[in-house]
């Protein structure tokens, strides 16, 4: 089952915002400077590639339980943790850098050491997912 992240709205701004910027700052210097070819294509890339695969990283963030694993996906970023690893799985705040894009989070705690934040929209269901699928693992509500 897939499950899209949760968005905070403050972070769309943020992220939009920076994003928009940095595109019109672009437009601007090919308009109103002398560039060289090097230096238009350092701008393309700057500008314009990396905003847009940065915003194909943050409107793709989904989460997908499947029979034996969980996958977090992100762009063309796939982590892939096996349900049989989970051990604990607990609702947080933690404002970590994750493929999350909301505070309302939740931390899996697999392999007894390793962490992921992630923020499904419906937390509450995909607990309960995860906890049919995850028997043996601590649920934290």
């Amino acid at each position: 089952m897939r499950f899209p992240s949760r968005v905070d709205r403050w972070l769309a701004v943020v992220i939009w915002g920076t994003m928009l910027l940095v595109i019109l700052e672009g437009v601007q210097s090919l308009f109103t400077g002398t560039l060289g070819t090097n230096e238009r294509i350092a701008l393309f890339f700057v500008h314009f590639v990396l905003p847009c695969f940065l915003l194909w990283l943050v409107t793709s963030v989904c989460y997908i339980i499947e029979n034996d694993a969980l996958i977090i996906q992100y762009g063309p970023f796939k982590k892939i943790i096996p349900l049989d690893s989970i051990n604990r799985v607990r609702k947080t705040s933690n404002p970590l850098a994750s493929p999350a894009l909301s505070l309302k989070r939740l931390e899996i705690v697999y392999n007894h050491q390793k962490r992921v934040l992630i923020s499904p929209k419906d937390r509450e269901a995909f607990m309960r997912l995860l906890q049919t699928r995850c028997p043996h693992a601590v649920m934290e509500w």
